[in-house]
């Protein structure tokens, strides 16, 4: 038996193909619309501590822009747990995951707005409007997008090919966000914003055009949403229910055995291992670290004849360190399917340490640190396109052993992870950075540039273990043979 919901409306079905993907659904599904909703999600997790630096009085409460960031962690951690297992539970005949990507749609709408159209009232009434508005987005608006956002890649089909090729264009807007919007975009806006700063009124003209910025931003992540719940779809979820009928009666498999059925796996923990590692750096050369390196080590700088001003050699610094990531959703999928995923992540871990020790030899040349960042862009393209197509194979690897998916729990600890290291990486950095115990250069220097030489040292050991590839197609041959006889 079944009963009807909103799900089963016709107007909310996916305007894409059944059997496979299509090149609309790459294009709207997979690239424009997470593009759209990824750049709102970047900047904000990116500057919005340079934002609420707007307020002197705010900054001069000493520990509060430390502290925020870290005890968020806690409802934001609790958030993509709940998430993650909801989502698992869910049975829609549009799928698990889409649904919440639809739901996030205004709240990412709202989140984003108010977090900087903030009322000014008193010193106390605005430090709760930052820490509930943050939340808001932080622990509610963003842990449903990406719980569901970041499964889709996995969900989407069973052809290894396909699903290669999905996950180089699914992750070019996370390359996007992080690359081309937070480092090189903003800086250019950040430099409008604080030219308003000399129109005077103290900081009032710098938060109008803050927030004029924002509204944009989270107006082109509504429309993000819409897209990239029109224009994907649940080939796996779909296998349980052919008819398009969802039968309530079925055994739901609980977040517990979810959880046990994963845990048990070493595959599972590479994977989650990894994210915490390759996030981390993520976060540490992300634009708010980039811009505070920037500004300790090039204040002013002489650039092709050119003066520039920190933001100016951070934009220029990042283009030109970008350019080989941008290039590499072009070969990233021929050169891992010949080599294999696992092999190609790896030797990006040892470029990327190359690049690392490059632009330490001399942090405070340009052409160096610009050398140093072109080793970076090369070493970013496996773990930036390729590693999602890892992460579905240790899915599909799950279900063969166990006989049920992991999709939902296995998503919850992934996006906790992202979280959790997302808001201590900020605090942690800023306790370093004001903490006086070492000096600014020397932290930014160790966090922009050195961290990533010990955390993908650790990578490269653990990935030598990740052998998922071997066996994975006999595996999908056994799920396929398993639907078979149920179906009978």
């Amino acid at each position: 038996m079944s009963k009807k919901s909103i799900w089963d409306l016709p107007v909310l079905n996916s305007r894409t193909d059944k059997k496979k993907v299509t090149l609309p659904e790459m294009i709207f599904g997979y690239f424009l619309g997470p593009l759209l909703v990824l750049a709102m999600t970047s900047v904000v997790a990116t500057y919005y501590l340079t934002f609420y630096r707007t307020y002197d009085d705010v900054v001069a409460q000493g520990n509060f822009l430390v502290l925020l960031p870290l005890i968020s962690i806690i409802p934001m951690a609790l958030s993509n747990i709940i998430v993650g297992i909801v989502l698992g539970r869910t049975k829609t005949r549009q799928g698990k995951a889409r649904p919440f990507i639809l739901t996030a749609g205004p709240l990412l709408l709202i989140s984003g707005i108010v977090m900087f159209v903030m009322p000014y009232f008193s010193l106390g009434f605005r430090m709760v409007w930052m820490a509930v508005t943050y939340n808001l987005f932080a622990a509610i608006a963003n842990p449903i997008y990406s719980n569901s956002h970041y499964l889709m890649v996995s969900l989407s089909t069973r052809d290894l090919q396909q699903r290669g090729k999905l996950s180089v264009v699914a992750n070019i807007p996370a390359v996007a966000g992080n690359g081309l919007i937070s480092s090189i975009l903003m800086p250019a806006i950040l430099s409008w914003i604080k030219a308003g700063e000399a129109l005077g009124e103290g900081n009032l003209v710098v938060q109008n055009r803050w927030q004029l910025v924002m509204i944009l931003f989270a107006s082109a992540a509504f429309i993000g949403c819409l897209l990239e719940y029109l224009f994907t779809r649940e080939r796996i979820t779909e296998e349980d229910i052919p008819d398009g009928t969802v039968q309530e009666n079925t055994r739901t498999i609980s977040a517990l055995e979810q959880l046990k059925a994963a845990a048990s796996d070493r595959y599972w923990w590479i994977i989650m291992i990894f994210y915490f590692l390759y996030q981390a750096g993520v976060m540490f050369k992300g634009g708010y670290v980039f811009n505070i390196f920037c500004n300790d080590f090039f204040p002013s700088a002489t650039v092709f004849g050119m003066e520039m001003t920190a933001e100016g050699v951070q934009s220029l610094i990042a283009l030109i360190g970008g350019i080989p990531l941008a290039a590499g959703m072009l070969f990233a999928w021929p050169v891992a399917n010949k080599m294999g995923k696992r092999n190609f992540v790896m030797l990006g871990c040892v470029v990327s340490i190359a690049g690392s020790i490059v632009c330490l030899l001399a942090p405070s040349s340009f052409i160096i640190v610009t050398i140093g960042q072109i080793l970076k862009g090369f070493s970013s393209i496996p773990g930036a396109y390729i590693m999602m197509a890892l992460f579905a194979d240790v899915l599909d690897h799950l279900e063969a052993k166990n006989g049920f998916r992991a999709d939902g729990i296995s998503m919850s600890v992934y996006s906790t992870i992202l979280t959790v290291v997302n808001g201590l990486a900020v605090a942690f950095f800023n306790l370093f950075y004001d903490g006086g115990a070492f000096s600014h250069q020397q932290v930014s220097s160790f966090f922009f540039l050195g961290f990533e030489i010990f955390a993908h040292a650790i990578l490269i050991v653990v990935l030598l273990l990740l052998n998922v590839e071997k066996n994975i197609k006999e595996e999908q041959q056994l799920i396929a043979e398993r639907k078979k006889g149920t179906s009978k």
